[in-house]
């Protein structure tokens, strides 16, 4: 695996800050898992990486939603504290990630790798929330009330989330008032388990995790004229450029549902007409005008940069 694609922290103690309360074959057995988390990290059989990285991915998957959910009934039963009292029970719920905060933080980790698009449209995103699979996020800066925002976010934002988290469950977006504020808090009323000790590996962590934006220069900004499209190849895909009163906006070049290009769409103001189907798009954003039952343009991160129009792509998942 290369550097750069390898989870965050694996090169920590997975024994920092769990205390000293642990048996001693227990604590044992973490140092045992760190060696061979450091094995597989570097391991040079790909294959064999992937094979043991899938095992722990759904290892956690089936282990995460099981003990969210005895949380949840410790919680009822009024047994909560007393069970994570306990070095052995609290040490599962920490390396699960379940702690106060816990799930927040893999959200953050997994958008860190969005952030790049969002802030170069003058945009930021915040993870107000993060509570059994549902993330709670904040959209505020120049992206807040774009009418473009709403589909970077669910084709961009929520892919990411829902790549890096496989236990999402849906994601929620609350627009930034003015002052920077959110419109609206969110209190869930669950009671928090203790934070999760610093240095702690949530086995989910150890899938491969999802590389960040890499951008790439396509074409000059005043090569695509007001109220005009432009469609450029990358990497083998084709891609529709389209300058909307000023602004760059990036799609893939088919009409949703075919493969047959929108090199010769019509432009008329914020819209673009399909030529072969008629069917109409907000170039805003990409939602669908004509009150056809399909989907909207299939939109793709761009960024111009000193006069230069860049596309953002995302490197294929190592294994």
């Amino acid at each position: 695996m290369e550097p750069d694609s390898l989870p965050p922290g694996l090169d920590q103690d997975l024994t920092s800050g769990s205390g000293d309360d642990l048996p001693p074959e227990l604590a044992a057995e973490l140092d045992r898992l760190q060696e061979l988390i450091a094995g597989f990290e570097a391991e040079t059989d790909e294959a064999l990486q992937a094979r043991v990285f899938g095992l722990l991915q759904s290892i956690d998957h089936i282990h995460r939603a099981g003990l969210r959910r005895l949380g949840e009934l410790l919680k009822v039963a009024g047994l909560q504290a007393r069970a994570i009292d306990d070095p052995e029970v609290k040490l599962l719920f920490d390396l699960y990630d379940l702690g106060e905060g816990g799930e927040k933080q893999r959200a953050e980790a997994v958008l860190a790798t969005v952030t790049p698009y969002i802030e170069s449209h003058g945009g930021k995103l915040t993870v107000l929330d993060a509570v059994d699979g549902i993330v709670t996020l904040e959209l505020s800066g120049a992206c807040s009330g774009c009418q473009g925002s709403s589909a970077t976010l669910r084709h961009l934002v929520e892919g990411a989330l829902r790549d890096g988290l496989p236990d999402l469950v849906r994601m929620e977006v609350v627009e930034a008032a003015a002052g920077g504020h959110a419109a609206g808090g969110h209190d869930h009323g669950h009671g928090a388990l203790p934070a999760a000790p610093p240095g702690f590996i949530p086995l989910e962590s150890l899938r491969p995790r999802r590389p960040g934006l890499t951008w790439q220069p396509v074409l000059r900004a005043v090569d695509v004229s007001l109220g005009t499209v432009r469609v450029v190849t990358l990497d083998g895909a084709r891609i529709l450029v389209a300058n909307v009163e000023g602004e760059h906006y990036a799609y893939q070049d088919s009409c949703p549902g075919s493969p047959l290009t929108l090199a010769e769409a019509s432009v008329e103001g914020t819209t673009l007409g399909c030529p072969w189907h008629a069917c109409r798009f907000d170039l805003r954003g990409g939602r669908r005008l004509d009150g056809g039952d399909g989907p909207g343009l299939v939109v793709v991160p761009l960024a111009v940069v000193d006069g230069e129009i860049r596309i953002g792509t995302l490197a294929p998942v190592a294994a």
